[in-house]
């Protein structure tokens, strides 16, 4: 049986521990679909409390600047 995905979309947003990118796909096999949800996680490099505002804002443009790295060698992006 032969299945095909197809990207529906992708979010991105920030957690506690670091950037989360979702991906959300719709699975064909057959005639049945389905959906599925990936989610790729890049940390931070330190942790973000105790910090000032600009490093935390430093940090996380850091980790989505990874993210978005991750996403284009996957061929997401």
């Amino acid at each position: 049986m032969v299945s095909t995905r197809e990207i529906m979309a992708i979010a991105r947003y920030p957690s506690k521990k670091g950037y989360v990118a979702e991906i959300w796909l719709r699975i064909k096999q057959g005639n049945k679909a389905r959906i599925a949800v990936d989610r790729i996680i890049e940390p931070y490099d330190q942790p973000l409390e105790k910090l000032d505002p600009k490093t935390v804002r430093r940090v996380k443009e850091k980790a989505l600047k990874r993210l978005e790295k991750r996403l284009k060698e996957l061929g997401l992006r």
